[in-house]
């Protein structure tokens, strides 16, 4: 893995904005309205009608000719479902569901869905992204010219469009290797030197309906985040590729907790610091990820030094890093923490100087600083 992390601190912000430029100005070819496939396009609604709402209203606006939407609202407690309702139309649908059921769950319905209808691709996009024009014309073009292709997605940029934040990763259990990274150089890189193991992330992945006939829907044991990871992992291991479009971007709502630890909310700690491990449990076995497991914990512990001000999220990581030892699934529930032995002792263990810092990121100056000392901190010390 050392071959791979250090090389993305060559990324540039003037790099990203330059490759965003360049692709707007590729077109698709047309495609005709009826050998196009079908496409069930799923959203997630959980409290957020106006994200939803605006993730919608630019799916619409697209150019590929064959496509439902098909908005899973996920056990809601505010006025979402009302509102959606009013959305509803030839092409959008709403399935409301009267409980949680959490990403995978709700994504589950959606490809359930999709299957029983007959569609030949499900696009699992975040209800949080805008995209473009021409974005599903490309995707499916790129999936249509391999067969064994079973999972692609767009590069994703910050939501003013102006940063990519993803351009491509790597998984491969055989070598205990995940790492992803925003700068397409590097990306290409590891396309080209890990052709069978890419890494497909799921803010906008189309998945390509025989992918799931052969290894199923996804694992609602993780219930939100690593699932695609897993998803990508399993695709691969069943002999499809993961291939990034870079053709293609959407735009996304980012949560980058190397910079703005401080914006994220406890339940991403949580569910990040318990799937990791449980990842690499599931794929490795319990002997086999331990080494994978320990890393993990010290990169959380690595955030959780830096959330000083944040005590519902350091709890959020310590209960996260338990529940993942435990190989304990569900809802993340805020009332609950780590018990009292193990987290004196973890407290103790996080004070170690190499899990410390730089400096404070309560300023998080994005120009770098501490945000970059971490970054490179959890790269030599993760994913490896």
């Amino acid at each position: 893995m050392d071959s791979l992390a250090p090389k993305e601190e060559h990324l540039t912000k003037g790099k990203g904005e330059h490759l965003i430029k360049e692709m707007t100005t590729w077109t698709p070819s047309p495609v005709d309205r009826h050998s196009a496939p079908l496409v069930l396009i799923v959203l997630i609604n959980w409290n957020s009608f106006e994200e939803t709402q605006a993730a919608v209203e630019s799916v619409l606006r697209m150019d590929y000719p064959r496509f439902r939407v098909l908005i899973i609202d996920n056990g809601s407690k505010d006025h979402s479902v009302s509102q959606l309702r009013e959305i509803t139309g030839d092409r959008v649908e709403l399935t409301e569901s009267p409980e949680n059921t959490g990403y995978t769950g709700g994504c589950n319905l959606g490809i359930e869905r999709a299957l029983s209808m007959g569609a030949q691709y499900i696009w699992l996009l975040n209800n949080d992204a805008i995209v473009e024009r021409d974005v599903l014309s490309s995707l499916v073009a790129t999936a249509e010219r391999d067969v064994r292709i079973g999972l692609v997605t767009p590069r994703i940029a910050t939501l003013n469009g102006e940063r990519i934040t993803f351009a491509g990763g790597v998984i491969s259990i055989k070598n205990s290797l995940y790492n992803e990274t925003s700068d397409p150089v590097i990306a290409a890189e590891w396309a080209a030197q890990y052709p069978e193991a890419g890494l497909v992330i799921g803010t906008a992945m189309l998945v390509r309906a025989e992918l799931v006939r052969r290894i199923g829907t996804l694992d609602t044991s993780f219930f939100a985040y690593f699932e695609d990871i897993d998803y990508s992992a399993r695709s691969a291991a069943a002999g499809f590729r993961n291939v990034v479009d870079s053709n293609s971007i959407v735009r996304h709502l980012e949560k980058n907790r190397n910079t703005k630890p401080l914006e994220i909310k406890p339940h991403y700690w949580y569910y990040m610091a318990r799937n990791e491990s449980r990842f690499w449990r599931k794929h490795l076995g319990l002997a086999k990820s331990l080494k994978l497991t320990w890393d993990s914990c010290n990169g959380f512990l690595r955030h959780f030094n830096c959330l000083g001000s944040r005590p519902e999220s350091r709890d959020a990581i310590l209960v996260g890093l338990w529940d993942g030892w435990r190989n304990r699934s569900g809802q993340y529930n805020p009332n609950r923490r780590m018990p009292a032995i193990p987290s004196a002792l973890v407290r103790f263990y996080s004070r170690r100087g190499a899990l410390q810092p730089a400096s404070s990121l309560a300023s998080e100056n994005p120009a770098g600083g501490a945000e970059e000392s971490l970054l490179e901190e959890e790269r030599d010390s993760i994913k490896a």
